[in-house]
């Protein structure tokens, strides 16, 4: 008896043990996501789903829906499959689907006001009222698939609408057109597919195509094709009388039909709405489930799991579907945001899927052998002859090599780094070693993004080898004090870069004011945040602006005055400053500060969340650890949450706890790195990429007064 009371006592532990484990993750990491978050005001996130990097965004549009094509407030338009997410600009929205109950091709005429809406990273649904139909939409990788579930009339149609695209309909001020296309219709096969071909968005005015094959399970009564040139293209889909629920699957190529339709066989034929759905859901939930965090609040979490899903949404990974040449190698598409996105976003992706970061290099490689040039903003039509900052894509491939990422050829990465440090940067700067003002645009920041950019460009080449262009690199990279006025005032502090001509004449310019793009001295900016943009250098920089004490005073003047903030990325190290000065609890204070006033649910991000980069500025900084991205180190502050487990794709846990925090205890004390005590507030890549334990010790709280 006594051997079966022990053995009731250790089932009932057992029982209350996974009870209680399942309680604590009843919500799974994917139902935490708040898909609104970023929607509503200035961030562009797409409140519809995807898979991890997939390439489609299935997603709704309304009237007034901005660079992300939906407002909630809105009615609905209609559906389109191709969108991207968090850019301060819009492109594509083609493929356009509207259910319909009567019949109204005009772009205005089917809006519909809606109700009973859900949105998850792997499912979309709404009620249209207007005409009473449910509309469901879950994504595989190159596909959509709607579940349209109708009242049941008579009258009932589908708009497959070739010609309306986001830049013309939704943001017409972009400037975007539709220049003609073609649909074909296989009544046997219940098949639509077809091409659009479209100009403008965020990108160039140069000619892109959209290929597609649209699917449904029942046969339709009817299909009538529209075609009038470059004005419209459509199909009108008429259903059986009294159909009640259909089943449209999309296939998108920006190749060619035969992807379109091969991508519909193996990624929907044969498999049910549902089973598409929970696979999409397994996959977002073993993406997100890569970290999982204890003791936060229900809205922290919601931010944090939002945060690393917008972290997983862009660049699109199109491999095998590149229009412009063949390759068997890895095609990593929609960079628009390159300048934004190697300073977390890629850091992060180094921590959680290091062979991501190795596609992300190799199809840079293959970018490169084809097209002679990597720039840093492209799609799959188009390469960007504008820089925002420099040659940022030679970041992305430092970073990766400073910590060690296998999966590319380091000799051919280093072939393309060449090619940007010595023929891409300005004529000025390679002829000088530093950028005057010329009479361009942006000489200022341009010369502060090519500093660091030699800087990394000479880690690859000391990796590498090659010691000589190694040393002239980084001694390149040190002339940013070229620009750097020490008599240049603002608010009481000396010291800014500003203008300078090649004589030597500076050009008096306010440090305070904020540049817009693509204009003259600074892009999205001000001499307030670029001052602080050395990564490489911080210590000088320090000493420049007269020592430890006085870049104290300074940052909190900056921070505490909004001169300096995180509307835009070069502001993304700022806080990290203080570390450099010996007060990392500053860095903590003023990193909680700027997670709780700029990180919203309902506001969303500081500005546009460009794609993935202010989402894992959020992940990191909650972690208490942030990159110094192209390099190998990482500072060490106070977390936002009590404890995260980070899961490596190596299988090895980083685990970083904070026992006792809380608003009134919040201070470090001394942090533990696998039992050790660390003697400063920062560790190497090397520290954690075998799996790591990090505690913070924190100081008792103070007792109220």
């Amino acid at each position: 008896m006594g051997f079966l009371r022990t053995l009731i006592k250790v089932s009932c532990l057992v029982f209350f043990l996974f009870c209680f484990n399942t309680l604590c993750y009843a919500v799974a990491p994917a139902d935490r996501v708040d898909m609104f978050m970023g929607v509503y005001g200035r961030s562009s996130c797409v409140i519809g789903p995807q898979l991890p990097h997939g390439s489609v965004n299935p997603s709704p549009q309304t009237p007034k829906g901005g660079h992300d094509g939906y407002d909630p407030a809105q009615p609905v338009r209609g559906f389109g499959q191709l969108h991207v997410s968090g850019t301060g600009w819009g492109r594509y929205g083609q493929v356009f689907i509207s259910p319909q109950v009567g019949f109204d091709p005009s772009e205005e005429g089917h809006d519909s006001p809606k109700s009973d809406e859900k949105a998850t990273p792997y499912y979309y649904g709404v009620m249209l009222d207007r005409y009473g139909i449910r509309t469901e939409i879950t994504p595989t990788h190159h596909c959509a698939v709607y579940r349209m579930t109708f009242p049941g009339r008579d009258d009932q149609h589908i708009l497959l609408d070739i010609a309306h695209n986001l830049t013309q309909h939704i943001v017409p001020f972009v400037g975007g057109r539709f220049q003609g296309g073609e649909i074909r219709y296989d009544a046997g096969k219940s098949l639509l597919t077809g091409f659009g071909r479209y100009y403008g968005g965020f990108g160039s005015k140069l000619p892109y195509e959209v290929y597609f094959a649209v699917k449904l399970d029942v046969a339709p009564r009817e299909v009538k094709i529209f075609d009038d040139g470059t004005k419209s293209l459509y199909a009108q889909i008429s259903l059986p009388d009294g159909e009640k629920r259909v089943r449209l699957d999309v296939g998108i190529s920006l190749k060619n039909t035969d992807n379109a339709l091969a991508f519909l066989e193996k990624e929907t034929d044969g498999r049910s709405f549902d089973a598409i759905r929970t696979d999409a859901e397994n996959t977002w939930n073993r993406t997100l489930g890569k970290i999982r965090i204890k003791g936060a609040s229900p809205e922290q979490e919601a931010l944090f799991y939002t945060a690393l899903y917008h972290s997983h949404v862009m660049p699109r990974d199109r491999t095998g579907d590149n229009p412009r040449w063949e390759s068997d190698m890895p095609h990593l598409d929609d960079h628009y945001c390159v300048w934004d996105t190697w300073r977390t976003k890629y850091p992060l992706m180094v921590l959680l899927e290091e062979s991501y970061v190795a596609r992300t290099i190799n199809s840079f490689i293959d970018r490169y052998v084809h097209n002679g040039m990597c720039q840093p903003t492209f799609t799959s039509s188009w390469d960007g002859p504008k820089k925002q900052g420099g040659d940022d894509v030679d970041n992305i491939i430092a970073d990766a090599m400073v910590k060690g990422v296998k999966g590319f050829d380091p000799l051919q990465a280093y072939e393309l780094i060449k090619y940007h440090a010595f023929e891409e940067r300005s004529d000025d700067y390679l002829r000088l070693g530093w950028q005057p003002e010329t009479g361009a645009i942006m000489s200022c920041s341009y010369e502060m993004e090519y500093a660091y950019n030699d800087f990394c460009a000479a880690e690859v080449a000391a990796i590498i080898g090659d010691t000589e262009r190694a040393e002239l690199l980084r001694k390149r990279s040190r002339n940013w004090d070229k620009i750097f006025n020490p008599e240049l005032e603002s608010r009481g502090f000396r010291g800014f870069i500003a203008p300078r001509r090649e004589n030597g004449e500076w050009i008096d310019i306010d440090p305070a004011k904020h540049y817009g793009s693509w204009l003259e001295y600074i892009y999205e900016g001000n001499s307030w945040i670029y001052t602080l943009f050395v990564p490489h250098d911080f210590e000088r920089l320090v000493s420049l602006c007269g020592g430890r004490e006085r870049m104290v005073k300074r940052l909190c003047c900056g921070f505490d005055n909004r001169l300096i903030n995180l509307t835009n990325e070069p502001g993304f190290l700022s806080p990290f400053i203080f570390h450099h000065c010996g007060r990392p609890d500053l860095t903590a204070r003023y990193v909680h500060r700027l997670r709780e006033k700029d990180f919203s649910l309902t506001r969303g991000y500081p500005d546009n969340e460009d794609s993935g980069a202010m989402g894992a500025w959020y992940v990191f900084t909650s972690m208490g650890l942030f990159p110094n991205a192209g390099q190998d180190f990482y500072y060490l502050f106070t977390p936002g949450i009590p404890e995260a487990v980070l899961t490596m794709e190596n299988g090895k846990k980083l685990i970083v706890k904070a026992p006792g925090l809380s608003a009134e205890r919040n201070e470090v004390d001394y942090i533990m790195l696998d039992g050790r005590r660390l003697e400063h507030p920062w560790l190497r890549h090397a520290d954690i990429a075998r799996g790591a334990e990090i505690v913070f010790y924190l100081k008792k709280a103070r007792p109220e007064r």
